[in-house]
């Protein structure tokens, strides 16, 4: 069956001469009731670090909160509706983090680098959404999986790996708290500064995701340097996150859900000094 751009909202972004670009939050008439469809299985676990290492991650107008920890959030999905049934997975790095806007606290986290496997939700998430994305090659295990693995490498380069077990059941899902990111786009010429640089933050959109199972277990984690000659474009991220001490690694939430929102609710935030 074929669609025209007329099967679209009038969204675009580049190759612009093709008309309106399907995406995430643009399917084709007859595919829209697929918009938020989607299972997932995530896993997340902090560590504690240095506070002035990690701090100094953060933008203006964040701050830390709380115990100084790093945070790694695992996310595999499968059977997308906006990708025709096809799946990605996702490395998270989150920092707990407050800030203030509307003369009004907010406490979440800030998200400095997002690592994906596939093309397509890395150019819509960032250009969209202002996540800052780049590629790694990533292998998590299936959901049965005991101990659970995940490693994540660039051009044969391992730079992160991930092991968990002894998994059991746990109450309610940890409540989900507000993300910020750094949207930063470069002019051509870079004569007059970026064409777009500030802060975004998530909000609830779409369906609440229906969890199917919540559970905790014992993990760790860890980064590992890299030469420029390994990793040409991403040795200085990998290098500053191998670099922060690791101890004190919390329990491990395992999380099995279904459906849930798209990113569509995703807003500039403005932060006040």
């Amino acid at each position: 069956m074929t669609t025209s751009d007329d099967d679209l909202e009038p969204k675009y972004r580049m190759p612009i001469s093709f008309g309106r670009a399907p995406g995430p939050r643009n399917l084709p008439a007859g595919q829209r009731h697929r918009r938020y469809e989607k299972e997932l299985v995530s896993y997340t676990v902090s560590a504690r670090t240095d506070a002035a290492a990690l701090a100094q991650f953060l933008p203006d107008g964040l701050t830390l909160t709380g115990e100084p920890r790093l945070e790694i959030s695992i996310l595999s999905f499968r059977k997308i509706g906006w990708l025709a049934g096809r799946g990605y997975d996702i490395l998270m790095v989150r920092i707990p983090a407050q800030w203030t806007e509307n003369h009004e606290d907010s406490y979440g986290h800030f998200v400095p680098i997002v690592w994906e496997n596939m093309a397509d939700p890395i150019i819509t998430g960032r250009e969209e959404l202002g996540w800052p994305k780049i590629f790694a090659e990533i292998s998590v295990s299936e959901p049965a999986s005991e101990p659970a693995r995940c490693s994540a490498s660039w051009d044969g380069h391992t730079f992160f790996e991930f092991q968990a077990s002894d998994f059991s059941d746990f109450g309610p899902p940890p409540k989900q708290l507000p993300m910020v990111f750094e949207k930063y786009v470069p002019s051509t010429s870079d004569q007059v500064g970026p064409d777009a640089h500030y802060l975004t933050v998530t909000a609830p959109d779409g369906p609440e995701p229906v969890v199917r199972t919540v559970q905790i277990g014992e993990g760790i984690f860890r980064f590992y340097g890299a030469h420029w000659e390994q990793m040409p474009t991403q040795y200085p991220i990998v290098n500053a996150l191998a670099a922060l001490p690791l101890v004190d690694f919390s329990p491990v939430v395992k999380l099995a859900a279904t459906l849930g929102g798209d990113g569509s609710a995703q807003r500039r935030l403005v932060v006040c000094d």
